[in-house]
Protein backbone atom coordinates (compact mmCIF):
# COMPACT_ATOMS: atom_id res chain seq x y z
CA UNK A 1 0.00 0.00 0.00
CA UNK A 2 1.79 3.70 -0.73
CA UNK A 3 1.91 6.22 1.96
CA UNK A 4 0.51 9.27 0.77
CA UNK A 5 2.84 12.03 1.76
CA UNK A 6 2.98 15.68 1.94
CA UNK A 7 4.97 17.66 -0.92
CA UNK A 8 7.93 19.41 -0.05
CA UNK A 9 6.63 22.93 -1.04
CA UNK A 10 3.27 22.94 0.69
CA UNK A 11 2.80 23.56 4.79
CA UNK A 12 0.08 21.30 6.13
CA UNK A 13 -0.45 20.90 10.03
CA UNK A 14 0.41 17.40 11.64
CA UNK A 15 -3.21 16.56 12.50
CA UNK A 16 -4.66 17.85 8.67
CA UNK A 17 -1.89 15.35 7.23
CA UNK A 18 -2.78 12.50 9.77
CA UNK A 19 -6.58 13.08 9.09
CA UNK A 20 -5.69 12.87 5.01
CA UNK A 21 -3.28 9.68 5.68
CA UNK A 22 -6.33 8.17 7.48
CA UNK A 23 -9.13 8.84 4.83
CA UNK A 24 -7.11 7.40 2.07
CA UNK A 25 -6.28 4.11 3.89
CA UNK A 26 -9.88 3.87 4.23
CA UNK A 27 -9.93 4.65 0.96
CA UNK A 28 -7.71 1.88 -0.10
CA UNK A 29 -9.75 -0.70 1.48
CA UNK A 30 -13.36 0.82 -0.10
CA UNK A 31 -11.41 0.34 -3.45
CA UNK A 32 -10.75 -3.60 -2.86
CA UNK A 33 -14.22 -3.90 -1.58
CA UNK A 34 -15.48 -2.39 -4.87
CA UNK A 35 -12.83 -4.79 -6.87
CA UNK A 36 -14.59 -7.49 -4.89
CA UNK A 37 -18.15 -6.61 -5.89
CA UNK A 38 -17.04 -6.51 -9.70
CA UNK A 39 -15.97 -9.76 -9.18
CA UNK A 40 -19.44 -11.36 -8.12
CA UNK A 41 -21.42 -9.89 -10.67
CA UNK A 42 -24.59 -11.00 -9.13
CA UNK A 43 -24.49 -8.44 -6.39
CA UNK A 44 -27.11 -6.25 -7.03
CA UNK A 45 -28.50 -2.99 -4.05
CA UNK A 46 -26.44 -1.14 -2.04
CA UNK A 47 -22.52 -2.53 -1.36
CA UNK A 48 -21.45 -2.24 2.55
CA UNK A 49 -18.12 0.02 2.19
CA UNK A 50 -16.26 1.45 5.06
CA UNK A 51 -17.07 5.39 6.12
CA UNK A 52 -13.82 7.00 4.94
CA UNK A 53 -13.62 9.80 7.64
CA UNK A 54 -10.62 11.08 9.19
CA UNK A 55 -11.22 8.97 12.93
CA UNK A 56 -8.57 6.03 12.63
CA UNK A 57 -10.81 4.25 15.31
CA UNK A 58 -13.99 4.37 13.17
CA UNK A 59 -15.32 1.19 12.14
CA UNK A 60 -19.26 2.63 10.52
CA UNK A 61 -20.63 0.94 7.33
CA UNK A 62 -21.67 2.84 4.27
CA UNK A 63 -24.39 1.19 1.83
CA UNK A 64 -23.95 2.87 -1.75
CA UNK A 65 -24.88 1.76 -4.90
CA UNK A 66 -21.89 0.84 -7.49
CA UNK A 67 -22.88 3.97 -9.31
CA UNK A 68 -22.89 5.86 -6.67
CA UNK A 69 -19.45 4.59 -5.67
CA UNK A 70 -18.18 5.73 -8.85
CA UNK A 71 -19.54 8.81 -8.58
CA UNK A 72 -17.58 9.76 -5.49
CA UNK A 73 -14.52 7.60 -6.44
CA UNK A 74 -14.52 9.99 -9.80
CA UNK A 75 -12.77 12.61 -7.95
CA UNK A 76 -9.57 11.60 -6.44
CA UNK A 77 -10.61 14.79 -3.62
CA UNK A 78 -13.81 12.87 -2.28
CA UNK A 79 -14.99 10.82 -0.16
CA UNK A 80 -17.60 9.10 1.59
CA UNK A 81 -18.55 9.24 5.11
CA UNK A 82 -21.38 8.87 7.78
CA UNK A 83 -23.15 11.85 8.29
CA UNK A 84 -22.29 13.81 11.11
CA UNK A 85 -18.62 12.10 11.56
CA UNK A 86 -15.80 14.81 11.70
CA UNK A 87 -14.96 16.47 8.24
CA UNK A 88 -11.79 18.78 9.34
CA UNK A 89 -13.70 21.44 7.29
CA UNK A 90 -14.20 19.13 4.20
CA UNK A 91 -17.07 20.68 1.76
CA UNK A 92 -20.06 18.76 1.18
CA UNK A 93 -20.79 17.76 -2.55
CA UNK A 94 -23.01 15.40 -2.72
CA UNK A 95 -25.25 12.98 -0.38
CA UNK A 96 -28.07 10.12 -0.29
CA UNK A 97 -29.39 7.62 2.16
CA UNK A 98 -27.12 7.49 5.48
CA UNK A 99 -23.85 8.81 3.54
CA UNK A 100 -22.31 12.42 2.35
CA UNK A 101 -19.70 12.50 0.04
CA UNK A 102 -17.02 15.78 1.22
CA UNK A 103 -14.62 17.17 -0.95
CA UNK A 104 -10.96 17.94 0.68
CA UNK A 105 -9.54 21.36 -0.77
CA UNK A 106 -6.19 23.06 -0.44
CA UNK A 107 -2.80 21.23 1.60
CA UNK A 108 -5.37 18.08 2.38
CA UNK A 109 -6.82 17.71 -0.96
CA UNK A 110 -2.73 17.57 -2.44
CA UNK A 111 -2.05 14.78 -0.28
CA UNK A 112 -5.29 12.63 -1.11
CA UNK A 113 -4.92 13.36 -4.93
CA UNK A 114 -1.48 12.16 -4.52
CA UNK A 115 -1.93 9.04 -2.36
CA UNK A 116 -5.33 8.01 -4.54
CA UNK A 117 -5.00 4.70 -5.74
CA UNK A 118 -6.72 5.14 -9.46
CA UNK A 119 -4.00 7.79 -10.29
CA UNK A 120 -0.97 5.50 -9.67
Amino acid sequence: MREPRASHNLRVGRSEEQAARNESIFREANERLAERRAELSAVEGRTPYLCECEDESCTEIVRLTAEDYEAVRADPTHFVIVPDHPTHGAEIVRSGAGWICVAKAGASGAIVREADPRSA
